[in-house]
């Protein structure tokens, strides 16, 4: 009987141990500290991490939404915000040691000033009209 009790710990310490992670959320939009378009893409793909522990089911630290959105956004130079956001959490559970990460995937970007562009008809010639007319 020792074998078949040792054979299901084992069965029992893979199962617990396997890892999982799932999208809990696709955000269409602006993410960041400063979230007011118009903003200008400067990397796609940038992403921020930030993971959590427990152990004994007593957390140490609790992953933060807004630590991974932070790191993503340093992790290009010059951005201020992501936009396209996607984010996802990836967790290991042994009961005696817990690890959960939640990761931000996104569009890296920066804030641009307004740029006013003139409509066609409405370009003025720099030249002094008034001269012409003698």
């Amino acid at each position: 009987m020792g074998g078949r009790a040792g054979r299901a710990s084992l069965v029992a310490l893979a199962v617990g141990t396997l890892g999982c992670t799932a999208t809990i959320a696709t955000v269409p939009g602006i993410l960041g500290p400063e979230a007011y378009p118009p903003a200008m893409v400067l990397a796609t793909g940038a992403s921020g991490e930030d993971c959590g522990t427990q152990i004994l089911l007593v957390p140490l630290h609790r992953p933060s939404l807004e630590t991974a959105v932070a790191r993503a956004i340093a992790g290009v130079p010059e951005a201020t915000l992501l936009t396209d956001v996607r984010i996802s959490v990836r967790a290991i559970v042994t009961g005696v040691y817990n690890r959960s990460c939640l990761r931000v995937t996104g569009s890296a970007a920066k804030l641009v000033s307004s740029v006013v562009v003139p409509m066609p008809g409405e370009h003025h010639d720099h030249h002094d009209h008034h001269e012409n007319s003698r």
